[in-house]
């Protein structure tokens, strides 16, 4: 168990420090965190005075990232938050909007850099959790809720406010949103212009729990060591599950379902986890990977 307590450690630091300059590339850090074989992930958006909005570019190396983490065997857990304290992310950067998002053509190559960024987050078969304080606006909001599971500070706000500006709902964001608070609170808070409290977003399930800034970073590393140290078979299939689950044309006799069924029944993890409890020790997983193909 120390060596899960000391990388639990080493992975508070890094949550409670802004990462290094030899990390960032357009505006987006990654750190890596190994324990044994299994590894977790910090991606950081790195544009605190701008509230870590994104420019074209900085979208794109997000949806990059994603994609290189996708197929990486050793991810367990991202986590993905904003430098600076004051904002998790402004969402798209205005200032370059005259000459990157104006017109049919550049504005169908930006909105799919956003699509991709989004879309690639929910593909991967790990969590991804959102680590939210300060402003998730805009974007911010929608990639926020592109993660599995968010934790917010006390003080986060949420909103898109995109009615003062004059852009459009892309499909992937829409759904992303109203997957988690419906379709009447999406356009209240886009009609509206308001920005919703943390309590607020706890109410709808915007966030799924709220603490105190100065435990924000603690609560976030709780869980993903939790998630790190859990099997690996029922954490991916947990997040393929719920996906299925939202097409009410999908039964038992899926066959994603009985891939997935028989891989844990027959499979290593389960005989580990039954022995854990029986002897009353902590399990220790080191098998169960879902096949390729069978990934969202």
């Amino acid at each position: 168990m120390m060596r899960v307590i000391e990388a639990a450690k080493d992975l508070l630091a890094v949550l409670e420090a802004e990462p290094s300059a030899d990390t960032v590339k357009d505006m987006i850090a990654v750190q890596t965190l190994a324990l044994g074989n299994k590894t977790a992930v910090v991606v950081t958006l790195t544009r605190p005075a701008q509230h870590n909005a994104l420019t074209l570019a900085g979208w794109q190396r997000l949806g990059a990232v994603f994609t290189d983490l996708r197929d990486d065997p050793a991810v367990r857990v991202v986590i993905v938050r904003g430098a600076g304290g004051r904002a998790f992310g402004a969402g798209a950067d205005i200032s370059e909007f005259p000459a990157k998002r104006l017109g049919t053509t550049a504005a169908d190559r930006y909105n799919a850099a956003i699509a991709v960024a989004l879309q690639g987050i929910q593909s991967v078969p790990f969590p991804v959790i959102a680590m939210i304080a300060g402003l998730a606006v805009g974007g911010g909001c929608e990639l926020a809720t592109a993660c599995d599971i968010r934790l917010a500070s006390t003080g986060s706000r949420f909103g898109i406010p995109i009615g003062r500006l004059g852009v459009t709902l892309g499909l992937t964001e829409t759904r992303a949103v109203t997957g988690l608070i419906g379709a009447a609170n999406l356009k209240y808070l886009v009609y509206s212009g308001a920005l919703a409290t943390a309590d607020q977003a706890l109410a709808w399930g915007l966030v799924q729990k709220v603490v105190e800034a100065g435990e924000l970073s603690a609560e976030t590393a709780r869980l993903a060591w939790n998630i790190v140290e859990s099997s690996e078979v029922t954490v991916r299939a947990t997040k393929q599950v719920t996906a299925l689950a939202a097409d009410p044309t999908v039964t038992d006799g899926h066959e994603l379902i009985r891939e997935l069924h028989a891989q844990a029944y027959e499979g290593n993890d389960l005989r580990e986890g039954i022995d854990a409890f029986l002897t009353g020790r902590t399990p220790n997983f080191t098998d169960g990977r879902i096949p390729a193909h069978g990934r969202a």
